[in-house]
């Protein structure tokens, strides 16, 4: 399970990420993607996955992963449901 502390992402007591505003990093700084709208992008710009319904659909792996789970999986943080969506996607769950 994935915990959000104030900017921080853990998982298992370690710091795998932070986030910036609507910017997903890893531990280390690196920035690996964002989000925005109904979307979740890569680092590079482009569109990894997006909520339709009531589903994240991850374009790379066609899967269509219930919402409800996602929110399962993401304890904490006052994220919108996308910023959750792209801690999944970036991070894993």
């Amino acid at each position: 399970m994935v915990k959000i502390i104030g900017h921080d992402v853990w998982r298992g007591g370690a710091k795998i990420g932070y986030i910036d505003g609507n910017h997903i990093h890893t531990h280390d700084g690196h920035r690996i993607g964002y989000f925005e709208g109904n979307y979740v992008h890569g680092q590079d710009g482009d569109k990894l996955a997006e909520i339709n319904q009531d589903h994240l659909v991850s374009y790379g792996s066609n899967m269509r992963i219930p919402l409800d789970k996602v929110n399962e999986s993401i304890e904490g943080g006052v994220l919108p449901e996308i910023g959750k969506c792209a801690v999944y996607v970036l991070l894993g769950s």
